[in-house]
């Protein structure tokens, strides 16, 4: 089996690995205990912290551990509770839901047909709601691999008294910009993206603006009183190195994938009525691609079944199978909006691996056209 969906998860490292499992088998105090076992634990969390904001560009009281990307998006999206927000509408579920639960005014702002969200129809909007308190973008999306203009976007907001939230869970791990280039407040990290374990990720808060932010939520007083609850101690040392080993090894690996995918998109964009979906400057693994005439879960379903396991750009949320919001929003054809799927590669795809990708695509596009 090939595995072409690392934009989804990325398996873990051995070198993670043996981390998480030696930090689970003999780091089992609780950081918060002042006895020895319970110091040694903590050192392992400050480590981990210290991993972390490296490889971010901040300081270690500057980033605060989480379950995932997606309590670190809610947590940020908090902040505008009760007043407005400015967001994509090509965002992760993460951000779209939480900041329709929790802002008074939610206001979108529609990607070009690249799939990039013009900066300056940000700006445009925060001169209109000057209500605006935080803008949330991602930087790189989740479907297309599209990078987007976060720091442009947090430069107007912070022009117009706004603070600025990046979803940044398809970049960290990556060749990306650090947080103070950027220019957020705010930022969120998932683990399972960059060779790490699932449910464990983090969300940076910029130091001058943690006041701002109210707890996560009330206990014991864990991460500075903003989230309370026993540190799972081997998650976040595993977090920690995988940062570590991303910092060290990002540069090769982005080049080495890059080339990889674009090998299996000029083969595939061979195919008639083929379609390249994202323009511009994309993350290096991730490739969006349409075939008229094909169904996108279909098409993926006959991949599995011939050894190449990867994802649709049909996202089917809970059961949904309706056409992706994210492609909806940059305005793709009907004959291609349902017909995409979406190849991600990354650190382990080989050359072979990649010939067999083009093949069985190239194989199943033509089984589905019949």
């Amino acid at each position: 089996m090939i595995y072409a969906d690392y934009a989804a998860a990325a398996p873990i490292s051995d070198r993670v690995y043996d981390v998480l499992c030696r930090t689970s088998r003999d780091t089992f105090g609780n950081p918060s205990s002042a006895h020895s076992f319970g110091r040694t634990a903590a050192a392992a969390v400050d480590r981990a912290r210290e991993q972390t904001a490296a490889l971010l560009g901040c300081e270690p009281d500057e980033v605060y551990f989480t379950s995932g990307g997606t309590e670190s998006d809610n947590h940020a999206v908090r902040f505008a509770a009760g007043r407005g927000l400015l967001t994509s509408a090509i965002e992760h579920p993460a951000v779209l839901r939480s900041a329709e639960a929790y802002a008074a005014q939610v206001r979108l702002v529609s990607p070009e047909a690249s799939g990039a969200v013009p900066a300056e129809r940000v700006r445009e909007l925060l001169a209109i709601h000057p209500d605006t308190a935080l803008v949330s973008l991602m930087y790189a999306n989740n479907e297309t691999g599209v990078i987007q203009p976060v720091r442009d976007a947090a430069d107007a907001a912070h022009a117009a008294g706004a603070l600025v939230h990046c979803d940044a869970v398809q970049g960290v791990g990556h060749v990306m910009p650090t947080v103070r280039e950027l220019g957020c407040d705010l930022l969120s990290v998932s683990g399972h993206k960059f060779h790490a374990p699932k449910g464990i990720g983090a969300l940076y808060i910029r130091k001058e603006v943690t006041r701002k932010i109210a707890p996560f939520h009330y206990g014991g007083g864990q991460e500075r009183g903003l989230r309370s609850g026993t540190l799972p101690v081997p998650l976040i040392a595993a977090f920690g190195e995988a940062c570590a080993e991303a910092l060290e090894r990002r540069a090769d690996d982005d080049r080495r994938v890059c080339a990889l995918r674009d090998r299996i998109a000029a083969e595939l964009l061979e195919i008639p009525d083929s379609v390249r979906i994202g323009g511009g400057e994309t993350m290096p693994g991730i490739l969006n691609i349409a075939f008229a005439g094909t169904y996108g879960e279909n098409l993926m379903l006959l991949c599995d079944l011939r050894g190449v396991c990867l994802s649709t750009g049909s996202a089917c949320h809970a059961g949904d199978d309706t056409p992706s919001h994210v492609l909806a929003a940059m305005g793709v054809p009907e004959e291609f909006l349902t017909s995409s799927i979406r190849i991600s590669i990354g650190r382990y795809t080989t050359e072979e691996d990649a010939g067999r990708i083009s093949e069985t695509v190239r194989d199943c596009v033509r089984l589905a056209r019949g």
